[in-house]
């Protein structure tokens, strides 16, 4: 009986794991005039977030390198790029003015590694 109670518990316990979630998330955390970049779908795992204006390319470096799978434009000022390679080279996507991708095509999905907040691509 002791065993069979024991085994309930764990699989109680398991389940109530598996359905809590992560962490909460929304294009909302990115501020405004900012452009962020997530390392899931729907605006989940912040990988960076940069002021709007700069033309210096930022490298991204760890977990954050090749992660991007949603991006947020919040300037209606300036616009963005995201580069497939360091330092500006590679595939390149761009970041209209006041808009954002919650799920990019699986072509552009964990292939950012450097990007800038001016210039458009």
């Amino acid at each position: 009986m002791k065993i069979k109670k024991a085994i309930a518990t764990v699989m109680l316990v398991g389940s109530a794991l598996m359905v809590t979630p992560v962490a909460n998330a929304a294009i909302s955390d990115c501020n405004n005039n900012n452009m962020c970049l997530w390392g899931n779908n729907d605006y989940q795992w912040m990988l960076d977030e940069r002021y709007h204006g700069s033309s210096t390319l930022v490298n991204l470096s760890g977990d954050e390198d090749n992660a991007m799978d949603s991006w947020s434009n919040e300037s209606g000022t300036h616009e963005g790029c995201m580069y497939g390679a360091r330092n500006g080279t590679g595939d390149r996507q761009g970041m209209a003015k006041e808009a954002n991708d919650n799920n990019v095509s699986p072509l552009n999905s964990d292939e950012v590694s450097s990007w800038r907040t001016r210039y458009g691509c």
